[in-house]
């Protein structure tokens, strides 16, 4: 290959290899640009479905234009072998730096992952995800400026069996999601997950599991069912903020990590959305009116508790106002017909009993009416006990709610006070600090409440504060819950 031309490009000399090829830098002939030029394996190059695949996805990936992005200037087929054509960059992989502990200081830390959590961000608004992401698909050039590399190229191995038999694995196992690990469909949350690791190694030194020492099969059970370790178990000195943003990025569950790359780089950088427009943000800039006010959780505390919220987008309720007119007018149906019976039967007690009664009974008689009255009233007691019944257990059983906890209604639907009115105070505690247990909260005061959920196996602490991490609708329910508990 040295020496060689290749569509304009001559081979200068070899700069690296990986699983999928070998790695030279070359320049143009007319443009005198230097270019990184990476020619595919022969397992890759002699697939003919990763072919196909290669030269469909080189249309989405080339228009990747960003500051934080290295650029895919071509994908092209020359003599039987597949080869990409990339913006060179003189610099260091992150996987490099972080074996010759380089890094000098949080501050250098946070710029590095910020700049890459830019490029990310910049992808997914193309609805490109990159599936690999791991310190040596980042690299830090010049005046420490990062870039991401290797877009689609784990999209494209992954998409055929065969090439994954050939013993090349494309999303490196430490760095996956729990999804990935799993084969489920994946969006940009997953490349969140692996950004957190990213940062967990980079402050760490170390990953949080060793691949090196234990199986691949240990590794992802690991990933999908084991605690990730507190980063400050390793090094002390790292702050809380970045040891919390590792914590949310590396959640199990998607939905409870950052939603999008900008409010991951937000939390750890400090600076405003720079989104601005994204709905049902919170701003720590807000109008302190307009602040939503949160309960404290394991205690029925006097005090307001207000939540100082990141930048965190939280799912959008789905048709509350509907719910809200639909309730209000079963509420006034109910009181409408009570009204109504309890006219009915003082109407019936008046006839009867009343001593100004034009018709009068005898003793037998009025002893009839009470007992018919009586026999009413349990029948219609019995029908609204059943009825209670029944919408209780529908509550229970027959939702079918993706959620640890025995109320997990409470985080996922808003709730009414029909869900609400039979609960115990006792019950009612555990619904509403359930809320704050799913998102990992410390439980401290409450003695009851810790030793409740030290004893439920889904149960992991981890924070001091969830109030960012609550959705609309358990704030909601928050509210509700406290009411019916006072």
């Amino acid at each position: 290959m040295l020496g060689q031309t290749i569509s304009n490009y001559k081979i200068l000399r070899q700069i690296g290899s990986g699983g999928m090829g070998m790695v030279y830098l070359a320049q143009h002939a007319t443009l005198e640009r230097y270019a990184a030029v990476k020619v595919l394996n022969p397992e890759y190059s002699g697939n003919k479905f990763f072919k196909e695949r290669f030269l469909h996805e080189a249309t989405t990936l080339a228009k990747l234009n960003h500051p934080n992005i290295v650029v895919l200037y071509d994908f092209i087929e020359n003599d039987g072998k597949l080869l990409i054509i990339m913006e060179y960059v003189e610099g260091k992989t992150l996987d490099i730096i972080i074996e010759e502990n380089t890094y000098k200081d949080e501050n250098f830390v946070t710029r590095v992952i910020t700049q890459a959590l830019d490029g990310l961000s910049y992808a997914h608004r193309q609805n490109v995800v990159h599936r690999d992401i791991k310190p040596s698909n980042i690299i830090v050039g010049e005046n420490n400026l990062s870039k991401v590399l290797d877009f689609g190229i784990a999209k494209l191995t992954q998409s055929n069996a065969n090439l994954t038999k050939a013993g090349t694995r494309m999303g490196s196992i430490n760095y996956m999601s729990p999804e990935q690990v799993l084969g489920k469909e994946i969006d940009a949350r997953s490349d969140i997950y692996s950004m957190g690791i990213t940062l967990y190694e980079f402050l760490a030194g170390k990953l949080p599991y060793d691949a090196n020492t234990e199986s691949d099969f240990i590794v992802q059970n690991k990933i999908v069912n084991a605690v990730l370790p507190d980063v400050r178990s390793i090094r002390p000195e790292v702050s809380q903020k970045l040891a919390e943003a590792i914590n949310i990025a590396t959640e199990k569950n998607p939905s409870y990590r950052f939603s999008n790359c900008d409010e991951f780089r937000d939390y750890i950088s400090g600076h405003q959305n720079s989104a601005g427009n994204t709905e049902n943000t919170f701003n720590k800039n807000q109008n302190q009116n307009n602040r939503t006010q949160f309960i404290s959780p394991e205690t029925q505390s006097n005090k307001t508790v207000y939540a100082e919220n990141p930048n965190y987008t939280v799912p959008t309720p789905a048709k509350k106002s509907n719910a809200l007119i639909i309730g209000g007018i079963l509420f006034l149906i109910i009181m409408f017909g009570g009204i109504v019976i309890y006219y009915i039967n003082s109407q019936d007690s008046d006839v009867i009993l009343s001593g100004d009664s034009k018709k009068e009974y005898s003793d037998s008689e009025i002893e009839k009416k009470k007992k018919e009255l009586d026999e009413r009233e349990k029948k219609l007691n019995n029908e609204e006990k059943n009825l209670n019944k029944n919408d209780n257990q529908s509550i229970n059983k027959n939702q079918n709610y993706n959620l640890p906890g025995k109320y997990p209604e409470a985080s996922a639907k808003y709730l009414t006070n029909e869900d609400l009115r039979y609960l115990t105070k006792t019950e009612l505690q555990i619904m509403r600090n359930e809320i704050f247990a799913r998102h990992g909260y410390i439980f401290k005061t409450n003695p009851q409440m810790i030793s409740y959920f030290n004893n439920q196996s889904w149960y992991t602490p981890r924070y001091n504060d969830v109030n960012y991490l609550l959705s609309e609708i358990e704030k909601s329910n928050l509210d509700l819950i406290k009411s019916y508990e006072n």
